[in-house]
């Protein structure tokens, strides 16, 4: 979300305490992904150093992107040769981790209108998703509105 919206990090906005970033390398083996994590993911010198760490995230993660995903990435300011999804893909991804980070964080992004409810239910429509998860993902993408509008009427 911060290569769309950076100031997201800023003091006192959502994403402030975020220190960690998702990494999908390609082309991807165990072995990159391995020293990879040993040189910048949690725990690791450069995580103790500099407070940020990198999850590396293995290529079948992909698979919970919604289809076309490539095509929308978002170059990060400052370092082009890096991209990211765009934000209502991660949105999509979000809400079928549901953890209560990502739902706030989707209400957060709904209620200042970065996020469409619509463009997130199509892009999860178009992720491969059984018919379970994707009444799961409707219901959490339903509290994550609502979540939203609660947050508008308490401003």
């Amino acid at each position: 979300m911060l290569a769309s919206f950076p100031q997201l990090g800023d003091s006192g906005q959502i994403l402030e305490a975020s220190f960690g970033a998702d990494l999908l390398v390609e082309p991807y083996d165990a072995e990159l992904g391995k020293l990879l994590h040993e040189s910048v993911g949690e725990n690791s010198t450069f995580h103790a150093r500099t407070g940020y760490y990198a999850d590396v995230m293995l290529p079948v993660v992909t698979e919970t992107f919604p289809r076309g995903w490539k095509e929308r990435l978002v170059s990060l300011p400052g370092c082009e040769a890096a991209r990211c999804l765009d934000p209502h893909d991660l949105a999509a991804v979000k809400l079928q981790a549901g953890r209560a980070k990502d739902l706030a964080l989707c209400a957060a992004l709904l209620a200042t209108g970065r996020l469409q409810a619509d463009l997130v239910r199509e892009r999860l429509s178009e992720t491969r998703l059984t018919e379970r998860m994707l009444l799961v993902t409707d219901q959490r993408l339903k509290e994550a509105i609502q979540m939203a509008e609660e947050g508008k009427r308490t401003e």
